[in-house]
């Protein structure tokens, strides 16, 4: 009992001790004023003298030194020092707190001047140690840790340029009694033998610094000026043109010998191979196959570069062929450029010859190798498979072993693709400048030509002019030879943006004729090299005019310095400038107001008094003066209201009353500069009322079609003469002998012949209080495979099979084990703000075998949106309260992808069910892909279970089945074919029903197009123009999918989504940008015909579309034929079972129409040989053949998009707002630190997205982040989808769930990336990620 009270009583004093950090800084209080009563108490010391010794370490200073403290740590430092962390131990010493200044000297900077938080971090920071890095002389004293400490900082900063520490610079820093200052080129060091805490800045780039007062030189030279179009221009300019911008190239890949640093890396990597395959013997450990794989990538990129050099010159050759032939031809040169070539033949044939064999001899034996071990590899898991396998009756084959001679055969094709023959000689070019006297330069019928014109150029500078150019006149060769330096004196700022106009001297008037504006952005460049412009230029008037103009430009010091910015070449203001920054104290009072004052003298006169200025009674009233009251920015943006011309504010509602509150910047109205705004109004972004206005454009559409139609049918209902009762739907025919019979016949039968009867469409579908359903939707989700894996975990698990040192393959069990059992999987089912959930699983592969009910109560026509089936990871985290003995646990939902059903669909179909394949991010940060390599050494292939993609087994249904979509009767309007045509496509109905095996597999040929008018389906098929970007890409087919993936589906219960419903055509569908899924089919299918590929239409159902259309393509090269989805641009094989189509109706070409008769069901089971007659029914022969053209514009001209910057802001704010208030309990912190990376991921995502056929994750950027920021949990994920509006975006973000996180130190990062296709397609690609720093 005794023992315990003392514990108790110690642990209540606890609670008011203060903490150690603010008893620290008490007692090196108390130290310095300690310090400070002796040195009052003493004699006096020299102030100067105490800083130099503390700031400098001058030894020979006599100041006292026995009761400081800063001088017992000093002797306390060990010589023996090896490198430890000096700015992790805390001193006792005062003076690596407190630091005395001199508060007389005038500030360099002013205080007020930048401002930002400065956060501390011990990772950043450079930590010099007392044992040297580099060897000395033998006979070099002695030094001091101070000196060998600045040797290795000197050591370092060489390193980092790229250079070598001066002998100079080392004898002078090991001198027995160093200098307390060393100048180098740039700086002034002090050198100082103290150890000083270190504090960490947030590096900046020098564009943050250009309010620094600074005083340079800005070096502008204008080289030329080159026209590309112009009337005078001939096809010995473009000739000529073309060749001088492949010189260039040529040039610079000269410069740079990117196939000699290549050759030299290869040379080194396979001699760091071999020393590596010698030590590790037969053994090849994870580093040689590392290395191996890295020769190989060297060696390849060599032979590409190679190649690409080989084929610039032949290039370059030929077209320089070209312009001599042209030249020789025309009988007259109009050009100056020339070129030399320069043939250098082998001197020793034997040694080329050898060198040659050598080289190729020596990458054989690489490559043969490689082959050897694939076939090595392959030849091991057939025995395996084979052992295995004994008991089967069919055996694969064996590897074959790779033969020598094609392997040979192979890399000589290389080699005479990348490299020349040993007899072939050197070739280079290098361009020959003609004299001026010796070019003559003619036209042909130049003297009839107006005469040339003369041109000059006017410099600006942030909207200032700063200088102009001489006027030259325009040569034969269309080219002007400016070479003029133009030098500006920069005192303060530096600019931000170049404006150069092109005016055109009159000769005729003094005035001069502005042709065209050209802008770039002024870049500073840390090199000491200029920076080189290219700055292109049209001209909008009658006489189009067109080119470039080549400049340079630098910025110099004024002191000669080179132009290096460094924080360091900061200068002291100039006096000037000082009095207008530092605030100044009161002026002194006039000599005249300290008199006293004197009385009145005797005579009672007194002095005259001055009269004050004349001021006028306006000038009294006034606020404030006429110029500052226009500048003012509130007074801009009401008057710009007023005025009604501009369009960010003349539907402004509200104007801030302080000027504080104008945050957003918007331009004047004219174009002066820019204002900030508060609240834009009811302003629209172009592209959103484009997307706006074509959705209610394809609304309307479909509504006055529809009406059209009821009104037909109604007009059908109507009771009609007995002539016209048993005619066919055209009317105008109903005359003559054969009529009246058969009117005849249908009253005694008391049947229509040909006239059917529907029910009337004209009619509401349903009363009032029906409008309103309650929906049951039901998901029956069974199992999931290749559910993504925590990276995390996989990192430990690597770690522990290295420390144990043995292999884990030989236990299936206990690797598939330890790879599943850190993801705990649930799935959830959502539409708008209702949720339910199944229960949560575990491992990768997980099984649910459960159903979910979720109650839907809307209207049918709000029936928009999607059901979302999403897939989340619920992570358990154990978390510590104060007390040690408390913990509790925190449950977190990370989403991991979704699986999106249109309601209206749904509706349509009734149900889905079979495989699915989820939509995974692109870039999910923190999880991986559950692959087997990643634990063990053995092959994928014998796990059949691991795929790229995550796929569902579901039961989607929806109850109750009330309330069907009366179908569209577009056989009620009228037809564009011939009534023959409609009499064939008649009877072959009647026949091809009873050939199907199910009637719903019957399309109508006869569809309705946007103009209300029925035309056979193959109409719609027809080559069209492909959009520019995708017609100049280097892969037209997978671009072509991907533009047609990103344009806007149509979400609404409508019949004109269906087969029988509306076809667009590809001047509506690409105007507006929205259609429904089957015209994307049509357009796609469209492409392809322009890019030459054979090519079809299928019409079936999908999962989750219901009634689409699908392509069906033939590969060039392999003959093969795939699938591909036009909604998502994904190819499939014909045999893939996890192909979102499941059945097919009927296959539309250009030529005919197929219709499936199989009873096969199963698209993978389906055959596809339209020419079996017993699969397949054509519907046209070639007695009757099927209609061609005449639906679709083939001459349509694409639009260019609008500019992205001011929406891809407003999107970035709408995600910051949404999420700021969705956490309603939680502050929300932005960190904008990552946004740089996070931007420099998702550039790249267009590409990989387009090209990557079907990868539904990149571990490389993920990995990357999760290496390059070790003291972070990161959780993250990109999103993309094409852009409709900003409501859709917040909706997707909201789903993801990823504003949950209720970490109390959780930050969040988010980064938008806009791609452009033409006509306002846009990808929207977003990165999300949250960040929590790990407590160490």
């Amino acid at each position: 009992m005794n023992a315990a009270s003392p514990k108790k009583a110690g642990k209540k004093k606890r609670k008011t001790h203060t903490t150690r950090g603010y008893r620290k800084r008490e007692q090196e209080v108390q130290k310095l004023m300690k310090e400070t009563k002796g040195s009052l108490a003493g004699q006096e010391i020299d102030v100067e003298a105490l800083s130099l010794q503390f700031f400098h370490g001058n030894e020979e200073c006599n100041v006292p030194q026995e009761d400081s403290p800063v001088q017992e740590s000093v002797r306390e430092e060990s010589d023996d020092d090896s490198g430890e962390e000096l700015a992790a131990e805390p001193s006792d010493s005062p003076s690596q707190t407190f630091i005395q200044i001199d508060l007389n000297d005038p500030p360099l900077v002013w205080n007020q001047l930048f401002k930002q938080r400065h956060y501390y971090d011990d990772s950043l920071l450079y930590r010099t140690s007392n044992t040297l890095h580099f060897q000395l002389h033998l006979n070099a004293p002695k030094l001091k840790n101070s000196q060998i400490r600045m040797l290795n900082r000197y050591q370092e900063q060489a390193k980092s340029v790229s250079s070598k520490l001066s002998s100079d610079l080392i004898a002078q820093l090991s001198e027995g009694n160093p200098s307390n200052f060393l100048i180098d080129n740039n700086l002034y060091r002090s050198v100082c033998h103290k150890e000083f805490q270190s504090i960490f800045f947030d590096p900046m780039s020098p564009n943050e610094f250009q309010g620094l007062p600074t005083r340079r030189c800005l070096k502008l030279s204008l080289k030329q000026l080159r026209f590309s179009l112009h009337p005078q221009l001939l096809e010995e300019h473009r000739l000529a043109q073309q060749l001088e911008d492949l010189f260039d190239v040529y040039s610079h890949q000269k410069k740079q010998k990117i196939c000699r640093k290549l050759r030299e890396e290869l040379e080194i990597a396979r001699q760091v191979a071999l020393k590596m395959l010698s030590t590790a013997g037969q053994d090849q450990t994870a580093e040689v196959k590392r290395q191996l794989k890295l020769t190989r990538q060297l060696r390849q990129r060599y032979y590409s570069e190679s190649a690409a050099q080989r084929n610039l010159l032949q290039r370059l050759l030929k077209e320089w062929a070209k312009l001599k032939e042209l030249r020789r031809q025309q009988r007259f040169q109009c050009t100056r450029f020339q070129l030399g070539l320069r043939v250098v033949h082998p001197p020793d044939l034997e040694a080329a010859y050898s060198c040659w064999k050598e080289s190729f001899e020596t990458d054989l034996a690489e490559v043969y190798r490689e082959h050897l071990e694939i076939f090595y590899t392959r030849l091991r898991l057939w025995t395996e498979q084979k052992s295995k396998s004994r008991t089967s009756t069919c055996q694969s084959k064996p590897p074959r072993k790779p033969q020598f001679e094609r392997v040979m055969v192979s890399l000589k094709k290389d080699y005479d693709r990348a490299f020349k023959d040993p007899e072939e000689p050197l070739v280079e070019i290098f361009r020959l400048h003609a004299d001026e006297a010796a070019a003559r330069l003619s036209i042909p019928g130049g003297e009839q030509l107006p005469k040339s014109r003369n041109y000059f150029l006017k410099i600006f500078l942030d909207g200032q002019f700063v200088g102009q150019s001489r006027s030259y006149r325009l040569e034969p060769d269309l080219e002007i030879s400016i070479n003029e330096c133009i030098g500006v004196l920069l005192e303060r700022t530096l600019p931000e943006n170049l404006n150069i106009w092109l005016y055109e001297k009159s000769t005729l008037t003094p005035r001069s004729r502005r042709l065209a504006q050209m802008s770039t952005p002024l870049l500073l460049s840390l090199e000491d090299e200029a920076v080189q412009e290219k700055l292109s230029f049209q001209t909008s008037s009658s006489n189009q005019l067109a080119g470039d103009v080549y400049l340079y430009y630098e910025y110099r010091s004024t002191e000669g310095w080179g132009s290096s910015l460094n924080l360091d070449d900061v200068q002291r203001l100039p006096d000037a400038l000082r009095q207008t920054l530092i605030p100044q104290k009161l002026a002194a009072l006039p000599e005249a107001s300290k008199e006293l004052v004197t009385p009145r003298p005797p005579s009672g006169r007194s002095k005259k008094s001055v009269l004050p200025p004349l001021i006028f009674a306006e000038q009294q009233l006034q606020f404030c003066a006429i110029e500052v009251l226009l500048e003012n920015r509130r007074f801009q943006l009401l008057h710009s209201r007023h005025q009604q011309k501009n369009i960010h504010t003349k539907q402004l509602r509200f104007v801030p009353a302080l000027e504080q509150e104008i945050s957003e910047e918007e331009p004047l109205p004219d174009g002066r500069e820019t204002i900030q705004l508060l609240e834009p109004g009811t302003y629209w972004n172009p592209i959103d009322l484009h997307k706006h206005r074509g959705r209610k454009f394809l609304q309307l559409l479909y509504e006055v079609i529809s009406s059209q139609c009821a009104r037909r049918a109604k007009a059908l209902q109507t009771p009609l003469p007995l002539l016209l009762l048993a005619e066919d739907s055209d009317q105008s025919s109903a005359t003559g002998w054969t009529t009246l019979w058969r009117a005849f016949c249908s009253v005694f039968q008391r049947q229509h012949v040909s006239l059917p009867r529907e029910p009337p469409v004209w009619s509401s579908q349903q009363s009032g209080p029906d409008l309103f359903k309650r929906f049951n939707v039901s998901l029956h989700v069974v199992r999931a495979t290749g559910v993504p894996v925590r990276s995390r975990h996989i990192l430990n698990l690597n770690e522990r099979r290295t420390s144990t040192g043995g292999d884990m393959s030989t236990s299936l069990f206990v690797t598939q084990t330890l790879m599943y059992s850190n993801v705990r999987p649930f799935v959830t089912l959502s539409y708008g703000q209702r949720l339910c959930r199944s229960r949560t699983a575990e491992g990768s592969n997980p099984t649910w075998n459960e159903q979910l009910q979720l109650q839907i109560h809307t209207q049918f026509g709000d029936l928009r949106e999607d059901l979302k089936i999403s897939l989340f990871d619920e992570l358990i985290e154990q978390q510590y309260s104060d007390e040690a003995s408390d913990l509790y646990q925190r449950v977190q939902c990370n989403w991991l992808g979704e699986f999106r059903v249109p309601i209206n669909c749904l509706l349509a179909s009734r149900k889905f069910e079979g495989c699915i394949e989820l939509t995974m991010p692109k870039v999910l940060v923190g999880y991986k892909r559950p692959l087997i390599d990643s634990v063990t050494n053995m092959s994928t292939d014998q796990y059949p279970e691991f795929k790229e993609a995550v796929h569902l087994w579901f039961y989607l249904g929806i109850e109750p089945t009330s309330g069907d979509l009366v179908p569209l009767h577009s056989s009620a309007l009228a037809c564009a074919e011939k009534p023959e045509m409609q009499h064939y496509l008649s009877e072959k109905r009647l026949e091809l029903l009873q050939l199907l095996p199910q009637p719903q597999r019957y399309v109508e040929p006869l569809v309705c197009t946007a103009q209300g008018k029925r035309v056979c389906i193959t109409r719609l098929l027809d080559a069209v123009p492909l959009p520019p970007s995708v017609a100049s890409g280097e892969s037209p087919l997978d671009s072509s999918c991907r533009f047609v993936s990103l344009l806007s589906q149509f979400r609404s219960y409508d019949p004109c989504q269906g087969f029988r419903g509306v076809w667009l055509d590809n001047q509506t569908l690409l105007d507006s940008t929205w259609c429904s899924v089957k015209d994307l089919g049509v357009l796609l299918c469209n492409y392809l015909l322009s890019l030459g590929l054979e090519c079809w239409l299928i019409l079936g159902v999908s999962c989750p579309h219901g009634e689409c259309s699908f392509v069906l393509f033939r590969q060039p090269e392999t003959s093969e034929l795939f699938l591909v989805s036009p909604s998502s641009g994904k190819r499939y094989q014909l045999q893939d079972v996890y192909c979102p189509l499941r059945r097919v109706f009927c296959v539309v070409g250009k030529q005919n129409i197929y219709f499936n008769i199989q009873s096969e069901t199963r698209v993978s089971m389906t055959n596809f040989n339209l020419q079996d007659g017993a699969c397949w029914f054509p519907l046209f022969s070639r007695r009757v053949p099927a209609p061609h053209s005449g639906v679709q514009k083939l001459d349509y001209m694409y639009k260019r998009s609008y500019d992205l910057s001011q929406l891809q802001k407003n999107i970035e704010r709408k995600i910051m707002k949404k999420i700021s208030a969705w956490r309603t309990t939680r502050k929300t912190i932005w960190n904008r630190g990552f946004q740089p990376r996070l931007q420099k991921i998702l550039s790249d995502m267009e590409n990989l997205s387009t090209f990557s056929r079907g990868r539904y994750d990149e571990p490389i950027f993920s990995e990357q982040l999760e290496r390059e920021f070790p003291n972070y949990r990161l959780y993250g994920f990109t999103l993309n989808f094409a852009y409709t509006n900003l409501a859709t975006i917040s909706e997707r973000i909201r789903t993801t769930c990823i504003h949950y996180n209720h970490d109390a130190f959780v930050e969040f990062c988010v980064a938008v990336h806009l791609h452009a296709h033409a006509n306002d397609v846009l990808s929207v690609w977003l990165f999300l990620l949250s960040i929590v720093p790990l407590v160490v």
